[in-house]
């Protein structure tokens, strides 16, 4: 083989590599790391950079996820402790990657992608399903691989944090798949059984954001596959939802409590300083008045930590300060105001007014950012790393190509 050879076959090859990223989105992103390098070192050694550059140029979104992680970097000019504020920042670096993704990313191969990465979440669901019968059915089995984060986590390698955002977007694509691409009844059947294990995952981890996620999703889909029967799609997704709903409250004693934990703790929150949705609604509280005090330009990324202190010991002294207010919207309001908000705005909101043709990806760019906009709500998803991850990779995957015309 030749050299030029070689570089022929690098577009084929950093679509498997890219694959294999996505396979890493609810295992670790550890490894995601090093495939991203390898696949940058053979995206310059293919050559045409001044062509790739041009190209991503073009794309609203390439200057949308670069100026999301411009302001927060801008962010630390008004910042006073630039080491926290560095450390921040490099949670965000996950946005810098989505030129390369968009541009090694290939739109015939989208299946491929999806595939690598349900592939992962059924390997994930499978050691789910035996963590959860070693502690609640069968205790004397050998310990399975389980994250060492609660004693209630069931979930191999990511807490219930990460897990259910994963999830929940994979229990959509099973199902988008069993709707709009399956024919064979053995195809069907798959993703009907990949479909249900996923529902049953949501039910036990205990995630409660992703399970939130996962319905908004659904009753998206539900619109999605009844486009031109508004009113039976509205029937079919409360269905849905209710009967998910219900079915886990009263089928599952792990859920009920922490759907009881959870409204009693919003009912009684100031008598709960240590519970997690009354800490929630004090960090929100506190988050706010900060943002209300620099709404502008916040008090950069660097000073957040120091503000939340500041505040909570102002208004909520009994109350352990966050470094996390643990919503999305109101970490980026915080740190960099409203230049920040319109930032993340044209991140989660662009796709959805971006003008592209129904390729088979259409109905996916517009969930993904359905799902970050609903659970951004319930933590700073935006700057965890499997999250961000997912949310640059699919993205990128969904859109690379999607003006151009087919080959």
């Amino acid at each position: 083989m030749t050299f030029a050879d070689f570089r022929a076959r690098i577009p084929a090859i950093n679509s498997w590599l890219l694959a294999g990223v996505f396979f890493m989105i609810p295992v670790t992103v550890a490894p995601a790391y090093w495939l991203t390098v390898l696949i940058l070192v053979l995206w310059l050694i293919e050559g045409r950079l001044g062509q790739k550059l041009r190209a991503l140029a073009a794309e609203p979104l390439v200057w949308a996820f670069v100026a999301y992680f411009a302001v927060f970097a801008l962010s630390l000019l008004w910042s006073d402790d630039l080491a926290w504020g560095r450390r921040l920042l490099g949670r965000q670096y996950l946005f810098l990657l989505f030129p390369l993704y968009l541009s090694v990313a290939q739109r015939g191969h989208f299946a491929r992608y999806v595939s690598a990465f349900l592939l992962s979440v059924t390997m994930c669901e499978l050691l789910t399903f035996y963590n959860w019968a070693q502690l609640h059915v069968w205790p004397e089995l050998p310990d399975g691989i389980r994250v060492d984060k609660g004693a209630d986590d069931t979930a191999p390698f990511v807490d219930r944090i990460l897990y259910t955002p994963a999830l929940a977007l994979a229990g959509y694509l099973s199902a988008h798949r069993l709707l709009f691409e399956m024919t064979s009844l053995r195809a069907r059947l798959a993703y009907v059984a990949l479909f249900a294990a996923t529902v049953f995952n949501l039910l036990i981890s205990g995630g409660r954001a992703g399970l939130v996620g996962f319905l908004a999703l659904l009753t998206m889909l539900a619109f999605q596959r009844l486009v031109r029967r508004p009113m039976l799609a509205a029937g079919v997704a409360a269905a849905l939802v209710g009967g998910i709903v219900f079915g886990g409250y009263y089928g599952n004693d792990y859920f009920r409590l922490r759907v009881d934990r959870a409204f009693d703790e919003v009912v009684r929150y100031e008598e709960l300083p240590k519970a997690s949705v009354s800490q929630r609604i004090v960090y929100a509280a506190n988050a706010w008045r900060v943002f209300a005090e620099h709404p502008l330009i916040g008090v950069g990324l660097g000073d957040t930590r120091e503000a939340y202190r500041e505040m909570n010991a102002r208004y909520t002294p009994n109350w352990k300060p966050a470094w996390n207010p643990h919503n999305h919207y109101l970490y980026v309001l915080t740190a960099a105001g409203t230049l920040g908000a319109i930032a993340l705005a044209a991140v989660l909101l662009l796709p959805w007014f971006l003008g592209a043709p129904a390729d088979g990806r259409e109905r996916v760019r517009k969930a993904l950012p359905l799902l970050l906009i609903v659970i951004c709500l319930f933590e700073s998803y935006l700057m965890r790393s499997n999250t961000t991850l997912m949310f640059v990779l699919f993205t990128a995957a969904s859109w690379c190509g999607a003006r151009e015309r087919p080959a």
